[in-house]
């Protein structure tokens, strides 16, 4: 009688202690599920456009959106598409690019900017010379996780980078191998169908960026040398500024970590990665993107890839905040910044 008591004694702490973290997260889980409810049943219609717009800019957590939204609701804060929207062709006269005894010194040639504008924070790379920048890829386009961002600047000896184009991600999962749209690599066209318009954020081999809707074939008849596609969720296309006029029609969409390409006019290119989903930032939104590159000068833009693939290598470190929970994704490609006098083949 005596044994049974004391076993039964014993045990009580180990159920007190589950009973005690079961009503935890459910406290937890119910407190969640009513901060939503506010997000998205709220009085604000503008917090709940923008909540549910970052949502679903999202490929991990997209379905949050679905909690107390209906399919129909949703439709009202979809971002326009401009998927089928033709562009203007960037003009490459107004870019003039230095060079000989008009080149920037050395220790102007890449420079690194800290971002701090508004509530926006991140990283801007100033490189003076474009045709130090090419894109890089994984070893091979299969359903295998593709490289850490850091892993492929170190395959091309480079000194910086920043994530590149978009990329199927099954479950959110982060190990993305396949690109998405088209991948131009060394002026050969390596993924995609040359006869369908993409999204396209690309160099020439002047080194002039590019950005707009063409086919694969037209990026190769104008000199494309290195290129990706991207478009989000709701079908916002990459452009971002073309000629010096801002594509309004791109603006949509939330509030979360961005990543783009600019150049001004005298041929410097502009790497963007602006945080978000942390204390500091909640992050960008397509609008503070062109506000900074504008700021410093952009007359082309390119939106690429964001949220938690949007990464910036420099000197063999990730210099931002990375907004992915599990640690830095692996991706596809991602635009390199080669050595000095490096080859870009």
């Amino acid at each position: 009688m005596s044994s049974s008591v004391s076993s039964r004694k014993k045990r009580h702490p180990v159920g007190r202690f589950f009973a005690f973290l079961g009503v935890t997260l459910l406290c937890l889980i119910l407190t969640l599920l009513g901060l939503i409810w506010v997000l998205e049943r709220g009085p604000s219609p503008t917090v709940t456009a923008m909540f549910t717009r970052s949502v679903r800019e999202t490929s991990a957590i997209r379905w949050i959106s679905n909690i107390f939204l209906s399919e129909e609701e949703l439709e009202s804060y979809k971002s326009v598409s401009t998927e089928n929207t033709v562009t203007e062709a960037v003009n490459t006269s107004l870019i003039h690019i230095a060079e000989g005894t008009e080149a920037v010194p050395v220790s102007e040639a890449v420079k690194l900017v800290d971002i701090a504008e508004g509530t926006c924070k991140g990283k801007l790379l100033i490189v003076s010379d474009p045709k130090q920048v090419i894109l890089g890829t994984s070893d091979q386009f299969v359903k295998q996780p593709g490289l850490q961002l850091t892993d492929m600047v170190a395959k091309y000896d480079g000194i910086a980078g920043i994530n590149a184009g978009g990329f199927n991600d099954e479950n959110g999962s982060g190990n993305g191998g396949i690109p998405q749209g088209l991948v131009i690599v060394n002026g050969e066209l390596i993924w995609g169908d040359g006869t369908i318009p993409y999204h396209m954020v690309g160099l020439d081999a002047d080194g002039i960026l590019h950005v707009g809707s063409m086919t694969g074939n037209a990026a190769l008849e104008q000199g494309i040398q290195w290129a990706v596609s991207f478009i989000t969720h709701d079908g916002l296309a990459s452009s971002l500024i073309i000629n010096g006029e801002v594509q309004r029609q791109n603006l949509g969409g939330g509030v979360n970590p961005r990543t783009a390409l600019g150049q001004r006019a005298d041929g410097a290119l502009l790497l963007l990665v602006l945080d978000g989903r942390s204390i500091n930032t909640l992050g960008a939104t397509m609008q503070d993107v062109v506000n900074i590159m504008l700021e410093y000068g952009a007359v082309n833009a390119g939106n690429l890839d964001g949220g938690s693939s949007s990464v910036m290598v420099y000197n063999g470190e990730i210099i931002n905040h990375c907004a992915s929970v599990t640690g830095p994704r692996r991706i596809p490609t991602g635009f390199i910044v080669l050595k000095e006098g490096a080859s870009h083949g």
